[in-house]
């Protein structure tokens, strides 16, 4: 188990049916936690998430924030232009931090030119003051180069985790 750095957050990822609780670790380099052998280190309670955090985790901020991941995979079945982009941005920056957990390339942090857009439009349209465009519109290219961003991310987390159940690791 690898808990190193200066911060860390609770958060719920929300499954629709069922929720995960994870660890993310802000640092030099933003993470999650994870065990020895790179896998995700996910809660199926958040009585084990607390359990824990009382147990490793130095102080006693647990405050969780929740991410829809049931709202993608929705939109995963058959991608539109309209979603909440402040939403997908916040999981397109916690895939990143789960490939570098978990030492697995995430296709969103492959540079091109249609990557970048996807990401700029993504990050204009999430209600910052800084927006160029707080209102993007994505043609049928980005729509389908987010798709496969976003598919990619579900896929390393739901490939990646280490389910923890009543302190028992769960296949």
């Amino acid at each position: 188990m690898h808990l190193a750095g200066d911060n860390y957050y609770a958060i719920r990822l929300d499954f629709k049916f069922y929720q995960w609780y994870i660890i993310w670790i802000s640092d030099e380099i933003d993470g999650v936690l994870v065990n020895d052998d790179h896998k995700i280190i996910a809660f199926k309670t958040e009585v084990g998430l607390k359990q824990f955090w009382q147990k490793n985790i130095s102080y006693a901020d647990t405050e969780i924030t929740n991410y829809n991941v049931y709202q993608l995979q929705q939109w995963l079945i058959d991608p539109y232009s309209e979603f909440d982009c402040n939403e997908f941005l916040n999981l397109w920056n916690l895939f990143t931090d789960i490939s570098e957990s978990i030492k697995l390339q995430f296709i969103g942090d492959v540079k091109n030119e249609n990557r970048d857009s996807v990401y700029e439009k993504l990050f204009n349209g999430s209600d910052g003051y800084w927006a160029e465009d707080p209102a993007p519109v994505f043609n049928d290219e980005e729509i389908n180069a987010l798709a496969d961003v976003m598919q990619n991310g579900i896929d390393l987390l739901l490939n990646n985790a280490s389910v923890i159940e009543n302190e028992k690791i769960l296949p």
